[in-house]
């Protein structure tokens, strides 16, 4: 069962309230050739379906995982990527602190 309401990170998205973790995420997203719109409509097509698992940290926020398929940026016949996502909600689940996103490993 996931930490936070998707509707809250659906709006948080939406208005593109989005802190990135550190410069791993950074990197990771900026590799994936994906701007701050992509990662936010990402978050914002986000479903429950895609939820995979909640991770419990004992001194800060949990973190929901979820994995996605969202639309590859530079893709002219519709590729996708398969995406690993991890965040949770800062400042009463207004900003959404992504804390992963990048390929799947599988």
């Amino acid at each position: 069962m996931p930490i936070y309401d998707l509707n809250d990170v659906h709006a948080a998205a939406r208005q593109l309230r989005i802190e990135y973790r550190g410069r791993k995420v950074m990197r990771d997203v900026a590799n994936l050739g994906y701007e701050l719109e992509d990662v936010a409509d990402c978050l914002s097509r986000l479903s429950e379906a895609e939820f995979s698992k909640s991770h419990l940290r004992q001194a800060a926020p949990g973190d929901d995982e979820y994995i996605c398929r969202y639309p590859r940026p530079d893709s002219q016949d519709g590729e996708t990527d398969q995406l690993y996502v991890k965040f949770c909600l800062i400042d009463n689940c207004l900003v959404v602190d992504l804390g992963s996103f990048h390929l799947t490993q599988f």
